[in-house]
């Protein structure tokens, strides 16, 4: 074997393991997603209160696994998306993101309209879902942009690189912050009462680990698109 040969070996190899890799934390991750949405809704449900019981399940299934798909819908090794357009993805994806936000919103709705006026805003877990629901709002015009760019087109003056990387910063943010709100609501009154340490520890590194790991197509994209502004 000629030593181009093993070098073409070696690098097909090697990208393999890299594809077997990711394959396998991709779907770790997913378990994990899953292991953190049972959890947060079974305690809701077994100690159900109608209102407060609602805001954990509709935020929890708006942020994983509903958010987390959206943002792996675009990495180059979903199966599931491989086969897909690039406007088809879009597609997908806003509607996607569109249910979550709803979810999102009417659940932070029902906290805030129920508990004592101004209460969720004096815990972390309150500051930083908020912070997270103004960011994935303020991120949806530019998803729009993108989404119908070759209609309006004609009438945009900010070239569409830049609309992607403003709609990928606002969106992968409100996720990452929406991620450590979900962490600090294990470590909220309610959840004290109704749940072990031991437990609540797994479901923090578990939410940490799969969110930061949902994340990195994403972050990796939005690198390309500032270094792609910067270079021309």
């Amino acid at each position: 074997m000629s030593s181009a040969e093993k070098k073409i070996k070696n690098e097909n190899l090697g990208n393999f393991t890299t594809n077997l890799s990711r394959f396998s934390c991709n779907y770790l991750a997913r378990f994990g997603i899953a292991g953190v949405v049972v959890y947060a809704c079974w305690i809701a449900i077994v100690n159900y209160n109608y209102w407060f019981s609602w805001h954990i399940i509709l935020c929890t299934f708006g942020y994983v696994p509903l958010m987390a798909e959206s943002i792996m819908l675009f990495n180059n090794d979903e199966l599931w998306s491989t086969q897909m357009s690039r406007t088809a993805k879009y597609t997908v994806h806003g509607a996607v993101v569109s249910v979550a936000t709803m979810m999102i919103l009417v659940g932070d709705i029902l906290v805030f309209r129920y508990l004592e006026p101004g209460y969720h805003l004096y815990t972390t877990h309150g500051i930083a879902g908020l912070i997270s629901l103004l960011l994935i709002l303020l991120s949806i015009p530019a998803g729009l942009v993108i989404k119908y760019h070759r209609e309006l087109n004609p009438r945009l003056s900010t070239k569409l690189i830049w609309v992607k990387a403003v709609h990928n910063v606002l969106g992968t943010a409100g996720y990452a912050v929406g991620i450590i709100s979900l962490t600090y609501a294990f470590y909220t009154n309610w959840f004290v009462y109704y749940t072990d340490r031991a437990s609540r520890l797994v479901a923090l590194i578990v939410t940490f680990l799969a969110g930061a790991w949902t994340m990195n197509g994403a972050v990796v994209s939005l690198y390309h698109q500032i270094r792609s502004i910067y270079s021309r």
